[in-house]
């Protein structure tokens, strides 16, 4: 592997190491990716084996501490794409004109280890597997969306896709934690079907810590793709209500609630969250689940710590999305303008791009925004929720933020972690 940067007086700069040299192998193991060097270099004691930019091919000996970063960036391999034409999958129903990588199908365990993506081990080799169990890649993040052989390959449009049941068996003998997820479709792998999926991978616990169940996302771009109904709010309330007993069983057997809805099921229903303690504890946070709980307690807390006025006047609008915007406005909006001097603004952006039927943050573009911002008095600053953006800064239309804040004629920002930020304090 090319080594792409050499951090200052690290261990790697200290031996010599410089950009362009390449990274063979760690003690006689060869390093194929950023898993292997994560995985080789925690040794206390390591040969490294390069072939320098020049040609030469030398071995360096060193000794550290086993939790030390050597302090050097890789340049990583393509990342395994995708080989199922899922019938629900989302970036088939991409519109044009979005940043290239939005339209990249990845299914690499290497991303599902590093950073919970989900992915399907519908072709996964016995060679991956017993490399998974070697390397200790734990947690992984597993699409099963239905145990049903048959019918898991109709969902995933894959019918050589591998029976998931015996490849979860093998990860769970050897110890291997799994958090799995259901795209959950109207009429397909709901039902029975979905209670066969829960009751096979409940048999699994407590090495299978989750089964989240999201709601399929349909946009306006479905064109000559498998015909799905969408969610409705009567359908969402009935899985409300049978996840809710579900959960109850669970516990009666495990002492954890195992099954978990994504919260838009209770945002798209209008219906009141599980209490907190039903996501104690809960691993899969991050990926939807009991986020706008964490979000309400954390915005109580923070705006208890507030002051009650301002020195100076101040005027901001936030941005959000059609299925947040209740819980925005009454979390932070309104207790923001109980402070004196203070004029907090929701504007709601409609997903002009994907369609009406998206109403998640996550997916509005920087034109969405600009459209809903058209003739608002926007103040002295416009803050976006924080996962409209990439790594670059740049919207899912590959409008930069420095574009948007040109179009609004104000500055624009990521919400802040901190509020007393949002107050200019």
């Amino acid at each position: 592997m090319r080594i792409d940067h050499v951090k200052p007086e690290s261990i790697a700069d200290q031996v010599g190491l410089q950009p362009g040299d390449r990274l063979i192998k760690i003690n006689g193991a060869r390093v194929r990716d950023a898993l292997d060097y994560r995985f080789w270099s925690s040794e206390e004691m390591l040969e490294l084996d390069i072939l320098q930019k020049d040609g030469s091919r030398i071995l360096i000996d060193i000794e550290k501490d086993p939790a030390d970063d050597l302090g050097m960036a890789l340049h990583e391999p393509p990342y395994q794409a995708c080989a199922n034409k899922c019938v629900f999958c989302f970036i088939h129903q991409n519109p044009q004109g979005m940043r290239k990588a939005v339209y990249f199908q990845d299914e690499d365990v290497r991303l599902s280890f590093l950073y919970g993506n989900y992915v399907t081990l519908a072709f996964v080799s016995d060679a991956y597997l017993e490399r998974i169990l070697f390397q200790r890649l734990s947690p992984i993040y597993v699409s099963v969306h239905a145990t049903d052989p048959a019918l898991r390959r109709m969902l995933l449009g894959s019918p050589k896709a591998k029976d998931i049941m015996p490849i979860l068996h093998k990860l769970v003998d050897g110890g291997i934690l799994i958090e799995t997820q259901i795209v959950l479709c109207p009429g397909l792998n709901d039902g029975p079907a979905l209670r066969k999926t829960v009751d096979d991978l409940a048999m699994l616990f407590p090495v299978v810590e989750s089964i989240s169940i999201v709601p399929v996302g349909l946009s306006d771009h479905r064109q000559g793709l498998y015909k799905l109904e969408a969610v409705t709010t009567d359908y969402a309330r009935r899985m409300i209500d049978t996840v809710r007993i579900w959960q109850e069983e669970m516990r009666q057997r495990f002492g954890h609630p195992l099954v978990y809805l994504s919260d838009e099921w209770y945002l798209m229903s209008d219906t009141p969250f599980p209490p907190p303690e039903v996501y104690e504890g809960c691993p899969v946070i991050e990926n939807g689940v009991g986020m706008v709980s964490q979000f309400k307690e954390n915005m109580a807390t923070q705006i208890r710590r507030l002051p009650k006025a301002l020195d100076l006047p101040r005027k901001i609008t936030l941005i959000t999305a059609v299925l947040a915007q209740d819980v925005v406005r009454e979390a932070l909006v309104n207790p923001l303008n109980q402070i004196k001097g203070m004029d907090a603004d929701l504007v709601v952006a409609v997903n002009q791009f994907f369609g009406h039927g998206i109403t998640v943050s996550g997916l509005l573009t920087g034109q969405d925004i600009a459209q809903a911002l058209k003739g608002h008095a926007a103040g002295d600053v416009v803050y976006l929720p924080q996962n409209v953006l990439n790594d670059n800064d740049l919207f899912l239309d590959d409008m930069t933020l420095h574009t948007l804040s040109d179009l609004v004629g104000v500055p624009v920002r990521i919400f802040p972690d901190s509020v007393r930020d949002v107050l200019g304090l």
